[in-house]
């Protein structure tokens, strides 16, 4: 009995040894194994970036926001994901049942897509048969994270998807050209995401340090963290109401007169703040990608250089006033048809007008009447006062892609004496809307020209940057800026009542010009337009409407001063102006 005891003892006992032996074997086992994976790069470890901690991680800074004049947001960055399609991958065939029938092909792939999006089929298909084949194809933006999830099954099998911080604008197309936008690589392209770039997008931050076997950090090291600096929030002097109506008006001036496209500019002439800028036809900043054509993304508000017509002989008769070569009492025979540098001048209409006032010369647009002014002015003089009122040279204003224009002065190669008679009118000078708003924003705040600007604020972690009004310079003196809204009004009352705010004192010119071509201007195309400025006597609104190649209403004064007195109305309401009394 004393000796089976013995032998269960041993037998117990040699199990208790074998089992501290095999646990003891997989401790050692478990420590060699977690050494390893600390102390040798395993091909794992290589693979999610042991081997590459010396190269520091970019930490994406979020972009700065743009907002309009009363706060609403015009331009946003969020987190989300971009959804693309890869032909290639999506014609392939991922799965086959038992049976040899295709369960996971092309088509499945696009219904599952469409599905997630709620897209319709047709509209995924329609993408991803657009040429190139061998490209990928951009399908969303701005795509919930939780939405994404659903796609990440289809990874590599015909969508890709891509992670980060994208531009949202919640207003669409409201202001596309002021704006820009931001491409795939995240730089800004036109309007303020170009020009204020650098400023909005911030700075990336740095992480550099050790990962774990899975890709995760787990400690900061040569060099640590560097958190990112978030970009700047753009302030505009833009208000999003106003330039709602401004293309809303826009838009339905373009129906009712058939025209190709349009742009309406609001402007403060005491400040040089820009609180509208409409262009038509336009496009979606967030879909940038779907134009026909890289031009439509240029605002034709700076980067269009046009024949502004008789919008300009404000300015001519201003330069004469100033020099004192007529008086706004003054008269002068219009015999129907002038002739300056052996080239002769004649009214739209070609008829003659007899003895005529400077106000009738303005209400009636009478091109020999502009051309007999500038010949008394002279070349220097009137070359002088118009570069004084911009044109030729930009205006200066923060946006990018703003062209110059072209004024020939004596000296230049082409220039020729009848250029004098021709640019008087408004013919055989190109300049942008924007030159023509600032130059009537100077005759409206008695003479002083101010830079125009459309970022009234930026805002940084480190505080607040206010943009102040900027004088560019004494274009002419408050009394002739005061002669010519006197004539002015007078001329709208006169010959352009479409363009009259009832209760309000307007001034203002239209222009009717016919656009070159290169067998000269025999074509029936036309610019059509209206600047006005107002309530007198202390003007404070610009407001310039073009239109291009209008089929009705083609001049100045049927189809832009009708639009321009409704646009005028709202700011008056608007800003909440008594009429005059």
């Amino acid at each position: 009995m004393a000796e089976t005891n013995g032998n269960q003892e041993a037998l117990q006992y040699g199990r208790i040894v074998l089992l501290m032996g095999v646990m003891g074997t997989m401790a050692i086992y478990l420590i060699l194994r977690l050494a390893g994976w600390q102390l040798f790069p395993h091909p794992e470890y290589v693979r999610y970036g042991a081997e590459a901690s010396n190269i520091p991680e970019r930490i994406p800074a979020v972009r700065g926001a743009i907002l309009d004049a009363t706060g609403n947001y015009l331009a946003v960055s969020t987190y989300g994901c971009r959804i693309f399609l890869v032909p290639e991958l999506l014609d392939r065939i991922d799965k086959m049942d038992k049976d040899g029938r295709i369960e996971w092909g092309r088509a499945q792939k696009i219904a599952r897509v469409a599905e997630v999006l709620r897209q319709p089929v047709e509209s995924v298909e329609r993408v991803a048969s657009a040429p190139p084949r061998e490209q990928r194809k951009i399908l969303a933006v701005t795509v919930p994270p939780e939405v994404c999830q659903e796609l990440e099954p289809l990874r590599q099998k015909g969508v890709q998807i891509e992670y980060g911080y994208w531009r949202v604008y919640p207003d669409e197309t409201l202001a596309a050209h002021v704006l820009g936008f931001v491409d795939l690589d995240g730089d800004g392209q036109y309007g303020l995401e170009g020009y204020y770039d650098r400023e909005l997008r911030g700075q990336d931050g740095e992480w550099q340090g050790i990962r774990g076997p899975w890709g995760q950090p787990v400690m900061a090291v040569l060099g640590g963290y560097r958190p990112p600096q978030p970009g700047a929030d753009l302030v505009l002097t833009l208000d999003r109401n106003i330039q709602y109506e401004a293309e809303r008006i826009l838009q339905e001036g373009i129906l009712v007169n058939k025209a190709a496209a349009g742009n309406i500019i609001v402007l403060d002439a005491r400040t040089g703040a820009i609180l509208a800028m409409a262009n038509f036809p336009t496009y979606d900043p967030a879909e940038y990608w779907s134009v026909s054509s890289i031009e439509e993304h240029r605002n034709p508000c700076i980067g269009t250089v046009y024949e502004p017509g008789s919008v300009l002989k404000a300015m001519t008769l201003a330069a004469a006033l100033e020099a004192q070569v007529i008086r706004a009492t003054d008269t002068y025979d219009d015999r129907g048809s002038i002739t300056v540098g052996e080239e002769e001048i004649k009214n739209e209409n070609g008829k003659a007008y007899g003895l005529t006032t400077m106000t009738q010369l303005l209400a009636y647009s009478l091109n020999v009447g502009a051309a007999h002014v500038a010949s008394l002015l002279g070349p220097t003089r009137f070359y002088e006062t118009f570069k004084r009122f911009g044109f030729g040279e930009h205006t200066q204003v923060d946006l990018i892609g703003e062209e110059r224009g072209l004024m020939r002065v004596p000296g230049d190669p082409y220039w020729h004496m009848s250029d004098l008679g021709r640019n008087a009118f408004g013919q055989g000078i190109a300049v942008t809307p924007l030159q023509v708003a600032v130059a009537y924003g100077a005759l409206a705040n008695r003479g002083l020209m101010m830079k125009p600007y459309i970022v009234s604020e930026m805002r940084t972690p480190q505080g607040a940057m206010r943009t102040s009004p900027t004088p560019l310079r004494q274009v002419v003196s408050p009394e002739t800026a005061t002669q010519m809204a006197h004539l002015l009004e007078e001329a709208v009352k006169l010959g352009m009542r479409p363009a009259l705010v009832p209760g309000y004192r307007i001034a203002g010119k239209s222009g009717t010009a016919n656009i070159p071509t290169p067998e000269g201007y025999e074509g029936k195309d036309v610019i059509a337009s209206f600047v006005g400025y107002g309530p007198l006597p202390e003007a404070r609104f610009v407001v310039l409407v073009k239109f291009d190649k209008p089929r009705e209403g083609e001049g100045g004064v049927q189809a832009a001063a009708p639009e321009f007195s409704r646009l005028f109305a709202f700011l008056m309401n608007y800003f909440g102006i008594p009429p005059a009394p």
